[in-house]
């Protein structure tokens, strides 16, 4: 991964802490932020927005 890249996605199924030092300065994070929920992975990935299309929308939007 090149430094200088600004624009950089991110997906987590965890918090996003410690990601943004590695981002860029136009990166976009999708990350869960909440602790606790119970369900099964699609799910909760649906449920926080951790879908192809939301990594494809972020990602397109960054170009």
């Amino acid at each position: 991964m090149k430094l200088s890249s600004r624009r950089r996605v991110v997906v987590e199924a965890g918090g996003s802490q410690g990601w943004h030092d590695l981002l860029g300065l136009e990166g976009q994070a999708i990350c869960v932020e909440k602790f606790g929920a119970s369900a099964s992975a699609q799910e909760l990935f649906e449920h926080f927005g951790i879908t192809r299309e939301a990594v494809a929308e972020v990602a397109r939007a960054l170009v």
